[in-house]
């Protein structure tokens, strides 16, 4: 019997979504693997039936119509059997020991969540040579909080493209469904950050570790780096969302809110620059109408490009030690 299934939302991902099952496939424990295709309009879901043919672990379904990647992964949530569940994005993979590790881990450790720092590479590039999103020194393993959890989303905290937003723990399916535990549907940006801290608010006990070979491909058309200012102010919404449940501590409170400043600044500067493209200026005073702390950002920004000076990032990004180096997996 299998004790865990990868999850795979699949969209026009004909190019790789072979490698990514095929990983998921060659663990070194066995594992179930759902993919939901989301309306591909390429070849995507031939391929992964053509697949399932052969393999009967593997279960490949059709979205009735186009609603995303959280939809998709929720669609493959109602489907998972077994003990844990973890994502894999359709332009990623796993290395072969993964899941075997990552079980041990949370079994061992009674955890509802384990995340392991992730190796980010360019396309075609080994993951000796890419980077941990996270840490570049081993960690072990390392308790995570609301408040320290929401933090490490943060430049200020984390880094530049540090945030732990992007991590894909391997996580208890019991967990998920005594707390009816789902992605939101209407969230098309850092819907993992919300659903990882909607856990932690429900009591999920949560433990990062060293990779242990989530490899991420860093696609060029990747819908983080490009997307709606409408996006942004879902996150917005989000954030408010958790400072109206009862029971934060003060940290967490301080926590969430220091992320609704940031989030907040963000939408409000895509607002003006949305104003300026469109010559519209309800949009522009939209931007500036926010509280005194969030419109100076964008007063501040503003003059800085009438200045000619860079605008973002706000915390420099440090140089970064490749995996091999750091990921503690022996690559060379």
């Amino acid at each position: 019997m299998e004790k865990v299934t990868v999850i795979i939302p699949c969209y026009n991902a004909e190019g790789f979504i072979e490698t990514a099952v095929r990983s998921a496939l060659d663990q070194t424990i066995p594992a179930q693997v759902i993919v939901v295709d989301d309306c591909s309009s390429d070849g995507s879901f031939a391929l992964l039936q053509a697949i399932a043919t052969t393999e009967p672990r593997l279960t490949a379904v059709r979205q009735p119509q186009n609603g995303g990647p959280s939809a998709a992964r929720n669609s493959a949530l109602r489907l998972v059997k077994t003990d844990w569940v973890a994502n894999l994005d359709a332009d990623d993979y796993l290395l072969p020991d993964r899941l075997r590790a990552m079980v041990a881990h949370a079994e061992g450790r009674a955890l509802d969540f384990v995340a392991d720092d992730v190796i980010r590479v360019e396309p075609g590039q080994a993951p000796a040579e890419g980077i941990r999103v996270w840490k570049d020194e081993l960690i072990g393993s390392v308790p995570m909080g609301l408040a320290r959890f929401v933090q490490e989303n943060l430049a200020k905290y984390s880094g530049p493209r540090r945030e732990i937003g992007y991590l894909k723990p391997l996580m208890r399916t019991a967990f998920l469904r005594e707390k009816n535990l789902f992605f939101r549907e209407d969230m098309r940006l850092a819907e993992d950050y919300e659903f990882y801290a909607r856990s932690l608010t429900l009591g999920a006990r949560w433990e990062i570790i060293d990779p242990c070979g989530y490899i991420a491909v860093s696609m060029p058309e990747s819908l983080s780096k490009a997307y709606p200012t409408s996006a942004i102010e879902k996150l917005v919404l989000a954030d408010r969302e958790f400072l109206k449940q009862p029971g934060l501590s003060r940290g967490e409170r301080a926590a969430i809110g220091e992320h609704l400043h940031h989030t907040a600044t963000d939408y409000a500067w895509r607002t003006m620059i949305d104003g300026v493209r469109t010559k519209n200026p309800a949009l522009m005073m939209r931007a500036l109408m926010q509280p005194p702390a969030v419109s100076g950002k964008v007063v501040l920004r503003m003059a800085k490009h009438l200045l000619r000076m860079p605008i973002l990032p706000e915390v420099p990004e440090e140089a970064r030690k490749p995996a091999r180096e750091t990921a503690g997996l022996g690559l060379t």
